[in-house]
C-alpha cells in the first residue's frame, strides 16, 4: 500500500502550481552588502529597484573591457530614466579594476563582489531589474552596442 501512495504522490506532484493559489514571485538579487569599488557608500543588492541595468564584469575579462564604455554611453544617454550599476565580480585585483574603470571613463556606480555572492557562472553578464526589484532578465552575453542595451531594456523593462 505504501508503494501505491508514494507512486500517486510522485505522479500527481506535491506543489500548488497550476491550482491558481500560488503566485510566482520574481527572482530577486540576494540580500548581501557590496562595498563600493572606489568611494561612496556600499549597496544592499536586495534594496535595488529599477529600471536598472546591472553589468557583471572583471578586469581580467576581455569581453568586459570592450563593453564597459558602452554601458557608460548608455548611462549618460538614459540618466534619470534608467540606472546603471556595475559589479566587479570575483575581481582578483581591485587596483586593476579601478584603473580599468578610470581608463574606460566609467562613472556610474561600481561595486565589488570578490566572493561571488551573485553566483554567476561566467562573465560578462547583464541583469535587468524591474521597479519592484525583481530580476526581469539576465543573460551571459557580451554587449556590442548601446542599441543592444536599449533593445533589452525596452523588451524586458518596457522603457523606450
Amino acid at each position: 500500500m505504501f508503494v501505491g501512495v508514494l507512486a500517486a504522490l510522485v505522479l500527481s506532484g506535491c506543489s500548488s502550481e497550476g491550482t491558481g493559489t500560488k503566485q510566482e514571485e520574481p527572482d530577486r538579487l540576494p540580500a548581501v552588502r557590496l562595498a563600493p569599488l572606489s568611494s561612496g557608500a556600499g549597496v544592499d543588492l536586495a534594496s535595488l529597484r529599477g529600471p536598472t541595468v546591472i553589468n557583471l564584469w572583471a578586469s581580467w575579462c576581455v569581453p568586459c573591457l570592450r563593453e564597459l564604455p558602452l554601458y557608460q554611453a548608455y548611462a549618460e544617454k538614459y540618466a534619470r530614466k534608467v540606472d546603471v550599476v556595475g559589479i566587479a565580480f570575483q575581481e582578483t585585483s581591485v587596483a586593476k579594476a579601478k584603473k580599468l574603470a578610470t581608463d574606460t571613463g566609467v562613472e556610474y556606480p561600481l561595486y565589488v563582489d570578490p566572493d561571488g555572492k551573485l553566483r554567476a557562472i561566467g562573465l560578462p553578464k547583464v541583469i535587468l531589474l524591474d521597479e519592484k526589484g525583481g530580476v526581469a532578465f539576465e543573460q551571459y552575453v557580451e554587449i556590442t552596442s548601446v542599441a543592444q542595451i536599449e533593445k533589452l531594456v525596452a523588451q524586458h523593462l518596457g522603457v523606450p
